[in-house]
């Protein structure tokens, strides 16, 4: 969870402040503070924070969904993104979930018997199914079954149809 604290108090360095404004966390806007300080506006605030892993199971991208109930901040990617939630399949799996959102394959993952018998990827949204998920489900040998859990509104319908299709032709 992102409370827009992080960089403030004891774990304040300017290490950190360095590193947060590389990879965007932190975002310079000119903002002078109360404090005569120079303030930072904080990427993802209020957000709870999932990362992405690259096919070495590191951490190569972070994504935040935002806690408040407010229409114009749900979702927050860091530039130059990379990487899959909740981490790349083994190479054995046969069954595959795709889900339309992070949230809805962290929610999944709760569930032990999904766990237990079924490989989960994330996509961005109904137009995320994008180069390295794609890359990825074709390096599946053993992959026998995709089940998509998307929203059953228009763009769900619509992006299950057409990523069938496409991955069918794989």
């Amino acid at each position: 969870y992102n409370s827009g604290q992080f960089h403030h108090g004891n774990r304040k360095t300017e290490e950190l402040i360095k590193q947060s404004l590389e990879v965007g966390l932190l975002l310079d806007k000119g903002i002078i503070a109360r404090t005569g300080e120079k303030a930072f506006s904080v990427f993802g605030k209020y957000g709870i924070c999932f990362a992405l892993r690259n096919r070495k199971n590191e951490v190569s991208g972070l994504y935040f969904r935002s806690t408040l109930n407010d229409d114009k901040n749900k979702h927050y990617y860091l530039k130059n993104r990379s990487g899959i939630y909740p981490g790349y399949p083994k190479s054995e799996t046969q069954k595959l979930i795709l889900t339309e959102a992070i949230i809805d394959c962290a929610s999944l993952l709760q569930i032990k018997e999904i766990r237990d018998n079924y490989s989960l990827i994330s996509c961005f949204g109904t137009n995320g199914l994008n180069e390295e998920i794609l890359n990825t489900i074709k390096s599946l040998e053993n992959l026998e079954e995709i089940i998509f859990c998307f929203d059953q509104d228009d763009a769900g319908e619509k992006a299950v149809k057409k990523y069938a299709e496409d991955l069918r032709v794989m």
